[in-house]
């Protein structure tokens, strides 16, 4: 079963489709280049092509009141989203850092791994599907649950683990800490241990420092 271009003009939700979530958080990101952001800022910018649930209005382009930040709960899962074109973990282009941090408050959440999808005419497929449609669904979801939820849990196509993208509530009704529990530069000798694991699990290759 397909994942719909358009979403029906309603949605049905259950409190079972809503997860609560105060874990951790884990992203990868570049500190230069021409689309730096600091670790707890939300992409403003989009949608961009192959993102999946970019939740920004077409056309493509700045949209100050619409924000994304895509995460997972564990680091492997972080380095397997963000480098699995070419497969090697480059840890230096951008001058990337790993950030990890639990959220201040209790995380509202639309499980996508529930029943939900196929409740409102999609399936599972949603966490896999074409990312034209699964764009036009997240930008239904964080309009229709504007107030209600922080984003969504869903799993990893390349690991299998959870995924949780932010919407602009996260940031809205402030859900980041002060302070991150790990804060790194991959190319930072503190890094190594991190990156060796993710490589071996991953079977990725690793270019820069050792």
């Amino acid at each position: 079963m397909k994942v719909p271009d358009t979403p029906p003009a309603s949605f049905t939700t259950e409190s079972s489709h809503l997860r609560r979530y105060e874990g951790p958080l884990w992203r990868i990101y570049r500190t230069t280049g021409p689309h730096a952001l600091s670790w707890d800022e939300l992409r403003h910018h989009g949608p961009v092509p192959g993102m999946r649930f970019d939740p920004h209005p077409p056309p493509r382009g700045d949209h100050p009141d619409v924000g994304v930040l895509y995460t997972s709960s564990d680091p492997t899962t972080a380095f397997a989203e963000v480098y699995q074109q070419r497969r090697i973990i480059d840890r230096s282009q951008g001058s990337p850092m790993l950030v990890g941090w639990r959220p201040s408050r209790v995380l509202t959440l639309l499980d996508l791994t529930s029943n939900w999808p196929v409740l409102n005419g999609a399936a599972a497929s949603i966490q896999r599907g074409p990312k034209r449609a699964t764009q036009a669904w997240a930008r239904a979801v964080r309009d229709r649950y504007f107030d209600d939820i922080d984003g969504v849990w869903h799993l990893s196509s390349i690991t299998g683990s959870p995924l949780v993208t932010l919407f602009d509530r996260a940031a809205r009704v402030p859900s980041f800490p002060r302070r991150t529990r790990v804060h790194i530069g991959l190319d930072d000798v503190t890094a190594d241990a991190i990156i060796a694991f993710a490589a071996t699990q991953l079977g990725y290759g690793v270019l820069g420092p050792s």
